[in-house]
């Protein structure tokens, strides 16, 4: 290929939907990705030890870390990068392919923070939920949504369908969308990106209980692979260029004054010679820690202050109960414990936002609604053993009591994600000693959760174990938000966008202020966190940039 009209770093969610887009408009593109191929055979067999224990899908920590600077912001300490999977598809191989949409409360949070200490960074966004509601659409049908928009608490167009129908619901789907019904907690079947039905021509799911941290053996699951970059491959205009790991972005000073992209330089293999590719055109979507680790390594202007700052990390928070006397709900045939059904796709948007005891306008965040047995996977489960709040991860006689218990009675687990206060001093930067395999520095992040955080998880779950305990569930497992995050739960933020090049890295369509050309599409453009999982916004955003990106 020729001179690319645009180069793509990274082939996960944002990189593939940006090669679709632009190969079907016409362009030449070359992806480059620092992983190397992979097919859904690959992820055979489902092995909990290898894929999820020994962590064969992401970076080593021992050699290519992120450095978590602790509480005080000296106290470094070595920290996985627990959600960036370094092979051709990226994340989207491993995700559990959840896909609410955001909606107006997360692209204007400004009315539900009046009078919270701290959130003077809590801004509205640029664009409005109406202006991205086509691109949740065309988003949702380019990557195989299963759901029933009918009975949607998300935002939808009247009349509007997913091309297809929901996951079979959990034996327990009736027992609990009655008790969160009653509660106020608004319970309703999410939308997933995993086929109900042969599509595209990919098989159902079979429900064999490896999903989130584990790759589809059977590619029901739909992936960056199996959707975007196979279609932007058909066409002969995408080149995807494997084990290609860029280290720079070159950018020079433009006739206009402002800098301008002029390409990328890459290595092929640790100690390898640096390599040039040139465009005009330079989009980054490499998860949004790597993104702003870029920009920093790059050099690109920072007159502002802004470049990895307001890294955002959703507030979570999990809770488990037991129903006891209630049978488990669907032990599967013969007794064999094999998951049937798909109890995660329930989730409850009682608190998205709510009016507190002042009556005030607040915004919390959902719950996404798992059978605490067949939707956890063996290791995990006798990790996360716990019999109630004084004991936790149990062991010997307390343990056998604890499986005995999942085995014999109903079950119900949740897990939170809240909206993240965004704070300046929350961000990346380069650490100043340790390096990865190929020489590059790691990223450092900083970062403390706001006590609005920690207070939202709390009442969350305070909440949901009311409601729980209402129709006689007994708390086993309450475990909110620390204030500490050395790198776990979705990531946004450090490369924001906004109209504002004094407030912002990114103007509102996602290129940067100080170099044109540049665009970022991963999360790292996000202006706050949102209250839900980030992808189908992502995915929604870059349809959008990339419909309207001007070429040459």
């Amino acid at each position: 290929m020729a001179r690319p009209d645009a180069i793509i770093v990274g082939s996960g969610a944002g990189g593939s939907t940006a090669a679709r887009i632009l190969t079907k408009r016409g362009w030449n593109v070359v992806v480059l990705e620092k992983g190397g191929p992979v097919g859904a055979e690959d992820f055979l067999p489902l092995d909990e030890l290898h894929f999820r224990e020994h962590k064969t899908l992401i970076p080593r920590i021992v050699d290519d870390p992120m450095i978590y600077a602790g509480l005080d912001g000296n106290s470094p300490v070595r920290s996985e990068r627990w959600w960036e999977v370094t092979m051709v598809g990226g994340s989207t191989n491993v995700w559990d392919a959840n896909f609410p949409r955001y909606t107006t409360p997360d692209f204007d949070v400004t009315p539900y923070m009046k009078g919270i200490p701290n959130a003077e960074h809590m801004v509205k966004w640029p664009w409005s939920y109406q202006e991205f509601q086509p691109w949740f659409e065309m988003a949702e049908w380019d990557w195989a949504v299963s759901g029933a928009a009918e009975q949607s608490e998300e935002e939808m167009r009247p009349g509007y369908q997913y091309p297809m129908a929901l996951l079979k619901p959990h034996e327990s789907s009736d027992f609990l969308l009655n008790l969160f019904g009653k509660a106020g907690l608004k319970p309703y079947f999410g939308a997933r990106a995993i086929n109900s039905q042969t599509y595209d021509g990919r098989p159902a799911c079979s429900f064999c209980g490896f999903c989130q941290f584990f790759g589809c053996g059977v590619s029901s699951r739909a992936n960056a692979v199996n959707t975007m970059l196979r279609r932007a491959l058909a066409t002969g205009r995408c080149d995807l260029r494997v084990n290609h790991y860029v280290i720079r972005v070159e950018h020079e000073a433009g006739p206009d004054g402002r800098r301008r992209v002029r390409g990328v330089w890459y290595v092929t293999e640790p100690g390898g010679t640096e390599q040039f590719m040139a465009s005009d055109r330079v989009i980054v979507s490499v998860q949004t820690i790597q993104s702003a680790r870029l920009f920093l390594l790059s050099g690109v202007p920072d007159p502002y202050k802004l470049v990895g700052r307001f890294l955002t990390y959703h507030p979570k928070g999990d809770g488990h109960f037991t129903f006891p006397g209630k049978p488990v709900w669907n032990p599967g045939l013969n007794n064999a414990y094999q998951p049937v059904t798909a109890i995660g796709s329930l989730q409850l948007r009682g608190l998205y936002t709510y009016e507190d005891s002042a009556g005030d306008l607040r915004k919390a965040g959902k719950f996404s609604v798992y059978d605490p047995f067949t939707c956890t996977t063996p290791l995990r489960l006798v990790k996360g053993a716990s019999l109630g709040p004084s004991l936790k991860n149990i062991w010997g006689s307390n343990l056998i009591s604890y499986l005995e218990e999942l085995r014999s009675q109903a079950g119900v687990s949740v897990s939170f994600t809240g909206d993240a206060m965004s704070l300046y001093d929350n961000r990346v930067e380069l650490d100043p000693v340790t390096k990865d395999p190929w020489g590059v520095p790691v990223p450092k992040t900083f970062y403390r959760h706001d006590p609005w955080d920690l207070a939202t998880s709390r009442f969350a779950l305070d909440t949901i174990a009311e409601a729980v305990g209402n129709e006689g569930g007994v708390l086993r497992k309450n475990d909110p938000q620390e204030e500490a995050n050395p790198g776990y739960g979705h990531v946004h933020g450090a490369l924001r966008a906004g109209a504002d090049r004094g407030a912002s890295v990114l103007n509102p369509d996602c290129e940067s202020h100080e170099v044109a050309g540049l665009t970022v599409l991963d999360a790292a453009w996000m202006p706050t966190a949102g209250a839900s999982n980030p992808s189908l916004t992502l995915l929604a955003n870059a349809y959008r940039v990339c419909t309207a990106m001007p070429q040459g």
